[in-house]
């Protein structure tokens, strides 16, 4: 790395850290502003200070923005570098010391693929990790009754249903289960009720699942015993061999978690690529479109993020004179445009109308991608 690359990488650095602190700190201004009365409610309920409270729930809401922002913000970093270099008459100095266009490009183009990749990264590994706090609006914080959404999960085959949640404990108030097969089936018949299910972790003595307590149907669950699958996997645990369980009460075994059951389709925003998968096994074609739509725009979306970079450059380029407004309004008009063609590809895969969830997703690339490549190939060498 020579001493250019490494001034040209600062420069990268700065412009990025300035729009995402900006853009970052503007939403948290105004998500403070208009709920403020609910984080102070909270704060005092968690008998926590404020500050403290503000930085537990926005801490991976700034996460969020960077990873919906990513592309946007390698392409405005590389953007306003570029005009930058050119204002400073930096541009001009290189290119008549003989350095070309592409390898003044080359350490920007590499620091936007590693954004990418971080971006990536974070959205598979990260969000997942503060699901459960990412769905919460803050009215939520309080502990708020939200709707459910009826969803089956098709390994101890049960249908998740019931009144409503309450997110900050991770409860179903009235919950009403319905089996459609199997083991559970055959021990408890076609109905499991309670008066709330308490969602919980998996530790040593049983897998994820949930607690439901003061069982109202079937009567007799005291003396029921246990329910495994034929290779002894624990489906369902009463408290004849779990004593850990209080009377009345049992476990069932289930990879459906407390967000996933939320009214509305927020946590498959925050869910990682695998959770999507083990979704849309359990449910019909029809019903799942959306989350399949979903999982390909997980997966191509570094590929759309640098198919928006590669738009971008040859704008700059071929005219690196243009002012820095200028600058900044090409990089959102070509955002917003890119988005707005995806979004309605996305919405026609989502009907199944015309193109296939698959198709709907990839047609952007398609048409873009190759487009931009041989227009910034082209500015490079003009």
């Amino acid at each position: 790395m020579t001493r250019i690359d490494r001034y040209i990488l600062t420069l990268y650095a700065r412009v990025l850290v300035i729009c995402f602190s900006s853009v970052t700190g503007l939403l948290i201004v105004v998500q403070i502003l208009t709920n403020l009365d609910e984080f102070v409610r909270y704060a005092e309920h968690s008998h926590r200070t404020l500050l403290s409270s503000l930085i537990e729930y926005f801490s991976p809401f700034a996460v969020v923005i960077f990873e919906k922002l990513s592309g946007m913000l390698a392409l405005l970093a590389m953007l306003f570098v570029i005009a930058w270099l050119n204002k400073t008459n930096e541009l001009t100095a290189l290119l008549a010391a003989g350095v070309t266009k592409r390898r003044i490009i080359r350490p920007l183009l590499i620091a936007s693929f590693a954004l990418i990749a971080v971006a990536a990264a974070s959205r598979e590994l990260i969000l997942p990790r503060y699901q459960d706090q990412l769905t919460k609006n803050p009215q939520d914080l309080a502990g708020n009754p939200r709707p459910i959404r009826p969803l089956y999960d098709p390994d101890p085959m049960v249908l998740f249903q019931g009144q409503h949640l309450v997110t900050a404990t991770a409860e179903i108030i009235g919950p009403n289960l319905k089996i459609y097969g199997g083991p559970l089936f055959t021990a408890l018949g076609n109905k499991l009720t309670a008066e709330r299910a308490q969602w919980t972790a998996a530790t040593s003595e049983h897998p994820a699942g949930f607690i439901l307590q003061n069982v109202e149907t079937p009567t007799n669950v005291v003396a029921l015993p246990s329910v495994y699958t034929a290779d002894q996997t624990p489906l369902l645990r009463t408290p004849t061999d779990a004593p850990w369980l209080a009377p009345d009460s049992c476990f069932l075994a289930s990879s459906v978690n407390i967000e996933m059951l939320r009214g509305g389709s927020t946590w498959k925003q925050f869910a990682s690529t695998g959770e999507l998968v083990h979704f849309v096994k359990g449910e019909t074609a029809v019903n799942s479109r959306d989350v399949r739509v979903q999982i390909h725009q997980r997966l191509l979306r570094p590929l759309s993020d640098w198919t928006v970079l590669l738009l971008g450059i040859p704008v700059l380029l071929k005219r690196p004179d243009r002012h820095m407004f200028w600058v900044a309004g090409v990089c959102l008009g070509i955002v917003a445009g890119f988005t707005a063609v995806s979004m309605g590809l996305s919405t026609l895969g989502n009907s199944g109308q015309l193109v296939s969830p698959a198709l709907s997703i990839w047609l952007p690339l398609l048409l873009f991608l190759p487009w931009g490549w041989a227009q910034t190939a082209k500015a490079m060498t003009t």
